[in-house]
């Protein structure tokens, strides 16, 4: 890791621009090139380029991994990361605790845009309500901008998986401590891995299923491998992202000006994110029915087993970040987390496809209100 570090901080280095050149910068993700969330982040570039004098370039893949952006980002070695707060549950302990509430997304209230309703949410949540939130990304020499989410996570398997009984004993896959407690609380066993690693572990019959998002057949590839896919289980969104996380040594370097135009290329991004899933979820669904992957609905205890496990999970959230994390005042921070979750239910079903109308309200409710002299800024 270090010497991989190492060597890429220097490959930067040698990259940067000679004195009177725009500033450039790089941006790294995770994501392998050509899908909807890589193709969203080189746009967000492409405007802070177009509207500044800051040239960003974005790398998809090729300068970090999601568990290497961290101390990457940290340590200047990139400008911007796109960064997966879950991998990281001690150092992101305050940030966690919001996107941990998830499965509220898909309980309660309907909506027809889960994912935009918490990246909404939890941007809302860690840009204007949570500076403990702000204060854990800034140990990590980090400022948060942006976020996005997935549609409703679903039970995406190599078999049939229907009931209670089908998921006991199941190896699954879960990107976030909630999902992997459903798993437990149902009787199969948790297996924690990324997300560029599913393909290979199901391949190799190491997993069974995996808790992801629909769009992840194409943008994982899981399409070659899953055979079934569960429709109302386990419910739920992964939003805890931070896809315009920026060095804060470098935010403070920026002018105001410069800010302000990232923090529109950010909202930008959010909003793409969200309602990329959305667009995406539909064609990944014809290109599965066409592959002869089969959708079943979840039977009804298996749907009355998660919804009694999403309320139960409250009060073991709250306990967890009590007794682990040493994280302060959590039933009040439950209660506001779970407040603008209804809020944002509320807000988002006319823009579920839309990101323009998306973006609107999100700089409207979040990005407008906050202050570029300020935010971030040491």
């Amino acid at each position: 890791m270090t010497f991989r570090l190492t060597t890429i901080a220097a490959a930067a280095m040698a990259m940067m621009p000679m004195a009177g050149h725009a500033q450039e910068l790089t941006w790294a993700s995770g994501w392998p090139p050509g899908g909807f969330i890589p193709n969203a982040v080189d746009k967000a570039a492409a405007y802070i380029t177009e509207n500044s004098d800051l040239q960003v370039k974005h790398f998809p893949l090729s300068l970090l991994s999601f568990t290497e952006t961290v101390s990457g980002l940290g340590d200047g070695v990139v400008d911007f990361g796109y960064v997966l707060m879950p991998y990281f549950p001690a150092e992101f302990s305050e940030t966690n605790l919001a996107s941990d509430l998830t499965m509220l997304a898909t309980s309660g209230t309907p909506t027809k845009a889960p994912g935009l309703a918490m990246t909404g949410a939890l941007a809302e949540y860690i840009m204007l309500d949570c500076a403990e939130c702000q204060a854990e990304f800034a140990v990590q020499n980090q400022v948060y901008l942006a976020g996005g989410a997935t549609t409703e996570y679903r039970n995406q398997c190599d078999r049939t998986v229907a009931t209670v009984a089908d998921m006991k004993g199941l190896k699954i896959r879960n990107g976030a401590a909630n999902f992997g407690r459903y798993a437990e609380k149902l009787g199969a066993v948790k297996v924690a891995i990324s997300g560029g690693e599913i393909y290979e572990a199901m391949s190799a019959n190491a997993i069974d299923c995996a808790m992801v998002a629909i769009p992840e057949l194409l943008s994982l590839r899981l399409i070659e491998v899953v055979k079934a896919i569960t429709m109302g289980a386990p419910g739920g969104v992964f939003a805890g992202t931070g896809s315009a996380n920026v060095n804060m040594d470098v935010w403070n370097e920026m002018s105001p000006e410069q800010r302000d135009v990232v923090l529109h290329a950010a909202s930008q991004l959010s909003a793409d994110i969200a309602v990329g899933y959305v667009l995406t979820e539909k064609d990944a669904m014809q290109q599965a029915k066409d592959a002869g992957i089969e959708f079943i609905d979840a039977a009804p205890d298996l749907v009355a087993a998660t919804e009694e496990f999403v309320k139960e999970d409250i009060d073991t959230i709250g306990e967890q970040y009590k007794s682990s994390y040493n994280v302060a005042d959590v039933d009040a921070k439950i209660e506001k987390i779970t407040a603008l979750i209804e809020k944002w239910k509320g807000l988002v079903d006319p823009v579920a496809e839309d990101a323009a109308g998306f973006e609107k309200i999100l700089w409207d409710e979040i990005y407008s209100k906050i202050d570029v002299n300020t935010y971030g800024v040491n």
